[in-house]
C-alpha cells in the first residue's frame, strides 16, 4: 500500500531529534557511500529522508558549533540537489535551503588566513565526483598526517575544506 500522507507531512518531523551522527570513521564511510549513491541515483533507501536527515544534522551541528559541520555541509552540497532537481519536494527543498542558510549566517563572517578556498573555483553545477574523496579525507583525520607530503596542493588540504569561510561559500552558492 502506498503512503497516503502528503509529502510535506512525511518529512516534517522537527520534534524528533536528529539521527545521531556517525561516531567512527567507518560509520562516516558508510554514510558517505550512501550519499554518493543518492547523488548517482542508485540509492535503494529513502533518499528524500536521508537528505532531510542530513539537513537536520547540519542545522544541529551549526547551532552547537559541532566538529562535524564540515562533513554535514559538504554532504548536503553533494546530495541536496536530489530534493530540488531529481525529485522535487517543496518541504524538503525548504529544509535544505534553511540548513544552508544557517551555515552561511553562522560561518560567513568568520575570518581566516587562507588565501583561497575550494568554493572559490568550483561552481555547484560542476561535477561533484571529488566530493566523496573530500568527505572521506575529512572523516579520516589520521589519513592526513600519514599523507601530509601528498597534500602539496593547498586546495585539497583538510583545513581549507573545513574552513568556515569555505563552508559558508558553498552554502551561499547552493542557496
Amino acid at each position: 500500500m502506498a503512503n497516503a500522507d502528503p509529502v510535506e507531512d512525511r518529512y516534517d518531523d522537527d520534534e524528533l531529534p536528529p539521527v545521531p551522527a556517525p561516531a567512527t570513521p567507518a560509520e562516516w564511510d558508510r554514510l558517505i557511500e550512501e550519499w554518493d549513491e543518492i547523488r548517482q541515483g542508485c540509492y535503494l533507501g529513502d533518499a528524500q529522508r536521508a537528505v532531510v536527515e542530513c539537513a537536520r544534522n547540519l542545522e544541529a551541528s551549526v547551532a552547537a558549533g559541532g566538529p562535524e559541520t564540515a562533513l554535514w555541509t559538504l554532504g548536503l552540497v553533494l546530495i541536496g540537489p536530489y530534493v530540488i532537481h531529481a525529485h522535487p519536494d517543496a518541504a524538503a527543498e525548504t529544509r535544505v535551503l534553511e540548513a544552508m542558510g544557517a551555515v552561511e549566517r553562522a560561518l560567513g563572517q568568520i575570518p581566516c588566513e587562507h588565501e583561497a578556498h575550494p568554493c572559490d573555483d568550483m561552481p555547484l553545477d560542476a561535477e561533484l565526483d571529488s566530493f566523496r574523496y573530500v568527505l572521506e579525507m575529512l572523516a579520516h583525520p589520521e589519513r592526513d598526517a600519514a599523507h601530509e607530503a601528498a597534500l602539496a596542493d593547498e586546495e585539497i588540504r583538510p583545513e581549507t575544506w573545513a574552513c568556515p569561510r569555505n563552508l559558508a561559500g558553498f552554502a551561499r552558492a547552493f542557496c
